[in-house]
């Protein structure tokens, strides 16, 4: 699967705040921790997609589904990435945070490896399409990308 996007560090009460803001709704919680949920969801209907956004022990953590398995699949989710990006761009700004896309589909990574890209670090260097993985920075900023 394509593009899972980190944002760190976790700052909980200001991730379900722009999750909320951000109009994702919370899907699950931790059954020793009921106070607040650890995954969200914003359905993106007229893509068939989900965007989800993960609380783990130091980061936010973004996808999207259905996973994005060849490099095509990017073509059919400009929604879905513009919602991604400016979830995880909100929430970096407010923390002061590194946001870091994993990038793990051909066309995307320069090697068999998963490829780590800095997206951004606030406030120094903000989020830039051009550091985005080929794939979404097609989608995004259009095919000459």
């Amino acid at each position: 699967m394509c593009c899972r996007t980190l944002v760190q560090p976790l700052d909980v009460q200001l991730a379900v705040l722009t999750l909320t803001i951000g109009r994702f709704q919370p899907v699950y919680w931790l059954p020793n921790q009921p106070n607040y949920a650890v995954r969200w969801e914003r359905q993106v209907p007229e893509e068939a997609a989900v965007v989800t956004a993960s609380l783990t022990s130091d980061s936010l953590e973004l996808s999207i589904a259905p996973a994005i398995s060849i490099f095509a699949h990017h073509a059919g989710k400009r929604i879905s990435a513009g919602i991604y990006f400016e979830i995880a761009a909100k929430y970096a700004e407010k923390v002061g945070g590194v946001i870091l896309q994993r990038a793990t589909v051909d066309g995307c990574r320069d090697s068999d490896a998963t490829q780590e890209l800095l997206l951004a670090r606030y406030p120094e260097l903000p989020l830039s399409f051009e550091r985005v993985c080929a794939g979404f920075r097609s989608v995004i900023l259009g095919e000459a990308a």
